[in-house]
Parts: structure tokens; C-alpha cells; sequence
């Protein structure tokens, strides 16, 4: 799967991309973006382009209804620029607000959450959850929510 972590108001995640069917990792990729509206989201799953089926579906608007397919087979943050933390788990609805300082998803989370919560930083917890979580890897990147400017936004 990999890891997405909330720290510190902005979304963190691996960048190791899951090769599928036992394969070796193709590379990497991003799991963490910008949304339309200014909301960050990260987007683990083991299942081969289910995330960027997401992502299109959030940036689309989100609705349910527009769905395509099976329901989603992948754990996801949504970070509001107010703040607002939303976590969906293989759902097209949002469990939230969640209401935590720390909060991780993934194969690579409880590693991630164990070095932060002794003090490592977000990109430090992120390299400590790669060495010992073989699904969470290099490049690392983070994506902090933005305030929509503008009425038309």
C-alpha cells in the first residue's frame, strides 16, 4: 500500500508505486495532491489505478451518484482548507471530521505514527516507515490545503 500521514496542518506521503500481482514497483508516483477546491488529499490502495480513478472522481465534484463501477477499494485523507479532516475507507462517503494532532493511512502508518510520535518530523517518520515497511519508499512529498481566493472558488 504505502503510507499518507496528517501532521503538522498538511498531508504527507511515500511516493513508492505498487507494481500489483506480486510484481516489483514500477517506480514512483505521487499520492498526495491539491484538489480543485484548495482540499489536499492522499490516497492509498493496493489495487492498481484505483487511486487516480479517485482523484478524478473527487475532482470532478465527488458525487456519488457519478461513480462508476465497484464501490473503492482504498483508504483516502481529505484535508479542507479550514482544517477539516475526512477519511474515507472504501467508501465514497467521508467518515470525519477526524480529530487528531497525528493520523496515518497505509501499510507503512503504525511506523510512521511510532517515529513522529517520538519526535522524528513528517519526512523523518516517512523514511522511517520506508525502512521497515517494504510498500512504503522514496520520493517523498507533502501538499498542505490552500484558501480559495475569490468568489468563484
Amino acid at each position: 500500500m504505502s503510507c499518507v500521514l496528517f501532521a503538522q496542518g498538511a498531508l504527507w506521503g511515500d511516493g513508492r508505486a505498487w507494481g500489483g500481482r506480486g510484481c516489483a514497483t514500477p517506480g514512483g508516483k505521487r499520492k498526495v495532491h491539491l484538489l480543485p477546491d484548495g482540499a489536499a488529499v492522499g490516497i492509498v490502495s493496493g489495487v492498481v489505478g484505483e487511486p487516480e480513478k479517485f482523484l478524478a472522481w473527487l475532482k470532478a465534484g465527488g458525487d456519488p451518484e457519478a461513480w462508476r463501477g465497484d464501490k473503492p477499494d482504498l483508504r483516502a485523507l481529505v484535508l479542507r482548507p479550514d482544517g477539516t479532516l475526512l477519511l474515507h475507507d472504501d467508501s465514497l462517503w467521508a467518515s470525519g471530521p477526524i480529530e487528531a494532532e497525528l493520523y496515518a493511512i497505509g501499510s507503512g502508518s503504525d511506523y510512521a505514527l511510532g517515529a513522529i510520535s517520538a519526535g522524528a518530523s513528517p519526512l523523518e517518520a516517512l523514511a522511517i516507515a520506508a525502512r521497515w515497511d517494504v510498500n512504503t519508499g522514496p520520493p517523498f512529498a507533502t501538499v498542505k490545503p490552500e484558501k480559495p481566493d475569490g468568489p468563484d472558488r
